[in-house]
């Protein structure tokens, strides 16, 4: 942002805490540290320069170190423990572990996702319950037209397949508005500077699991429904 041409920055000069650095070149894109700092947002400058000029110090506040193989961090923590301890002769500084924090971070999404998970089931209990009074009112409201089919030659199959149908299209359609808020709630997020990742999996299962509520709380509706008397459904107003 300091530079309309990025390309043209190198061999310019910026001034930090007032003392001048000659930009010598421009990092690639990493976003956030694994400690939530903007790595975009940094200017690295060499260290003996760069404490002196800008913190009057000579002495490092806080190192950071990478390894090439997880399976090391453990083993990396303990030898600069070790280091720290013959250097500085008490244990004055404080070492964190970043797998220790992801497991942290893994343990609360996992939390979070038994509890997203209870809610998803209590709301899909709910719709079911709500999709079967549905249809046992609509088998209610319609004896009379389900006894005229039974007289005119239609099998109990026949109604309880019917009523299947109706139930999977009630539960289909709650299913696809659902997914058509869920997405766009996360377009209005993303509009509002708040990106959010939409993937085509979590989208499929909710309708799935639409149609099945729909199904498996149709199913007593459609029973009932194939199991009237058609001489009393006929008989009712």
């Amino acid at each position: 942002n300091l530079f309309d041409n990025v390309e043209g920055a190198v061999g310019q000069y910026v001034f930090l805490g007032g003392a001048p650095f000659e930009v010598a070149g421009i990092l690639e894109e990493k976003g956030a540290s694994s400690w939530g700092q903007d790595q975009d947002d940094v200017a690295l400058v060499p260290i003996t320069t760069g404490m002196m000029r800008l913190f009057g110090q000579s002495y490092l506040s806080s190192i950071t170190i990478a390894v090439d193989d997880t399976d090391r961090i453990s083993d990396t923590e303990t030898e600069a423990n070790e280091l720290l301890l013959e250097r500085h002769g008490t244990e004055d500084f404080q070492i964190r572990n970043t797998a220790s924090i992801l497991e942290s971070v893994q343990d609360t999404q996992n939390s979070f996702s038994i509890l997203l998970g209870s809610v998803a089931s209590i709301s899909l209990l709910v719709g079911g319950i709500g999709v079967m009074n549905i249809m046992l009112v609509s088998v209610s409201e319609r004896t009379r037209e389900i006894g005229v089919r039974m007289a005119t030659g239609a099998r109990r199959s026949d109604i309880l397949m019917q009523f299947l149908i109706e139930a999977l299209v009630v539960g289909g359609l709650g299913g696809i508005a659902g997914v058509l808020i869920g997405f766009g709630v996360c377009f209005v997020l993303s509009v509002n500077g708040m990106p959010v990742a939409v993937t085509v999996m979590p989208a499929i299962l909710a309708f799935t699991s639409a149609m099945v509520t729909g199904l498996v709380f149709g199913l007593l509706p459609a029973r009932k429904a194939a199991h009237l008397d058609p001489v009393t459904a006929l008989a009712s107003e």
